[in-house]
């Protein structure tokens, strides 16, 4: 199982489809939980993340533009029925009241409401194993 982290995330768009918010993430940290019975935790990133909210309500930070949600994360934080989601599943989906907030490090920020949330690496972006020291 990969769980990507929403700080430190990179935010390449955020799209509004009707009562659907999409956020686009190029790029994620991530944890693998590895390979075999004696696996440990694989720290690294996803190279693309979609977040898709359904039946949600986008709220922008005071002053701030929808064009202005971009670049990288410095704050993220997801809750479901009043309970923290601290790492995301992906593939995951989530269902019940939903809200995610987005501090970026440009002083952007937004936050959504939503009765389902699905987080998805699509096009088999798959994990990349971090080679920092």
């Amino acid at each position: 199982m990969t769980q990507i982290e929403l700080a430190d995330a990179q935010l390449a768009a955020v799209e509004v489809d009707g009562h659907t918010v999409t956020l686009r993430l190029p790029v994620a940290p991530a944890r693998s939980a590895g390979d075999g019975a004696d696996a440990r935790p694989v720290d690294g990133y996803l190279p693309a993340v979609v977040i898709s909210l359904m039946q949600a309500h986008l709220t922008l930070g005071a002053g701030c533009a929808l064009g202005e949600c971009l670049g990288a994360v410095r704050e993220g934080a997801m809750v479901v029925d009043g309970l923290p989601v601290r790492q995301l599943a992906v593939p995951g989906e989530w269902q019940g009241t939903v809200s995610l907030s987005l501090a970026l490090r440009n002083g952007a920020s937004l936050s959504i409401s939503a009765t389902e949330a699905r987080c998805t690496a699509p096009g088999g972006g798959g994990f990349r194993e971090s080679l920092a020291c």
